[in-house]
């Protein structure tokens, strides 16, 4: 470590140029690359990105893995993409694992006295996570169009700075949008442009795991879980396997039933969800404007999977009309196999219906839309 980085730490605040000598990087731009450094160090500028339709910044509500900082993808009009030159930055993001960089943040914070010079608070390390590594979200930009963003999702690496002033400022009001439906995949299921590589657990998953190892004494009485390295080794590795599998037969029995609504000349979308109160942006599965039906799509047929769907669905519906729809939508779990059969029976008494696919590639259920 140089004598210039020992000195930035999570809460300083630097200069681009002093940051650069520490990290590398470019003098401009919000996602830069280090390669010397291993480093991809992002800047984010609250002020210009409000002029462009977005906040970066802490989520307020954490989930069971912990705190989510909101990262949103370089390009200020038009798409944002991952592909050619426009998408160098946000692959640079997404490869961060498989190419053995660290992602740090920095966010402006003023300037330098009697200077036009800006300055930028260290929050610390992070890295992409491995659940959801990034969403679309559509946005209004500066020049008030529509358009696609990605927003990436961190998680802290080890010791960061989490102050208020960082936070996302919650909805003042509940909002619904319907927009275009994006197909999201998981980064490490795609070679290109999304990593090939496993995405890394952030810090704090891994000393949780670390204190599972830790717990042997008086487990008996305390009821403690005793598991050894090779277990949990194991277990990792299986555990982040199913979970990639899950999300890639999401992604292509969404795209098969996709491609089914379409045939019969369906209009799809999905809803964009904004709670009075909530920092956290909502986005619901697959839904069929032509007949108000709202989609939960699974990667897998397992008990707990159909539970999560059923919860998520039962949540997201309450928000989903439109002009021409002002009732509540149809409601159906989408899956890529028969579930056991009492899942039928749990669904149903909550008014929500099943749809699965076949061993021969066709779907099966009563709410299967025909021509």
């Amino acid at each position: 470590m140089t004598t210039e980085e020992s000195r930035i730490v999570p809460g300083n605040v630097h200069t681009r140029a002093e940051i650069r000598r520490a990290f590398g990087g470019s003098g401009q731009g919000g996602i830069c690359s280090a390669v010397e450094e291993r480093s991809v160090n992002l800047y984010s500028d609250p002020a210009v990105g409000e002029v462009n339709g977005y906040y970066d910044g802490w989520l307020a509500e954490e989930d069971d893995l912990g705190p989510i900082f909101e990262y949103t993808g370089a390009g200020k009009s038009g798409d944002q993409t991952f592909s050619g030159n426009a998408g160098a930055g946000n692959r640079a993001i997404l490869r961060h694992a498989e190419q053995g960089r660290t992602l740090r943040v920095f966010t402006q914070v003023g300037l330098v006295p009697n200077s036009g010079t800006k300055t930028h608070e260290y929050l610390g390390e992070f890295t992409l996570d491995a659940r959801e590594p990034y969403v679309w979200r559509r946005v209004h930009g500066e020049d008030k169009k529509e358009r696609n963003v990605i927003v990436f999702r961190l998680r802290p690496d080890g010791e960061v700075q989490h102050s208020p002033h960082n936070i996302i400022p919650p909805a003042e009001e509940t909002t619904r949008e319907l927009v275009p439906f994006e197909i999201v995949t998981a980064a490490s299921l795609q070679s290109n442009p999304a990593t090939t590589g496993a995405l890394p657990s952030p810090q704090k998953q891994r000393n949780k795991a670390r204190s599972l190892r830790q717990a042997a004494e008086n487990a008996a009485t305390s009821g403690s879980l005793v598991v050894s390295e090779e277990f949990n080794k194991k277990m990792s590795i299986r555990s982040s396997t199913a979970a990639r599998i899950a999300v890639h037969r999401k992604a292509e029995l969404t795209r098969t039933y996709l491609a089914h609504l379409k045939s019969i000349g369906r209009k799809t979308g999905a809803f964009q969800i904004k709670v009075k109160g909530l920092t956290s942006t909502l986005r619901t599965d697959l839904y069929d404007a032509t007949g108000h039906v709202l989609y939960e799509v699974r990667g897998s047929q397992s008990r707990e999977e159909v539970r999560m769907a059923l919860g998520k669905i039962l949540d997201y519906s309450r928000y989903v009309q439109t002009e021409e729809h002002q009732g509540p939508p149809k409601r159906v779990v989408l899956l890529p196999a028969k579930p056991d059969l009492d899942m039928f029976e749990l669904c149903e008494s909550h008014e929500v219906a099943i749809v699965y696919m076949s061993e021969n590639g066709s779907f099966i259920g009563e709410s299967v839309p025909e021509e």
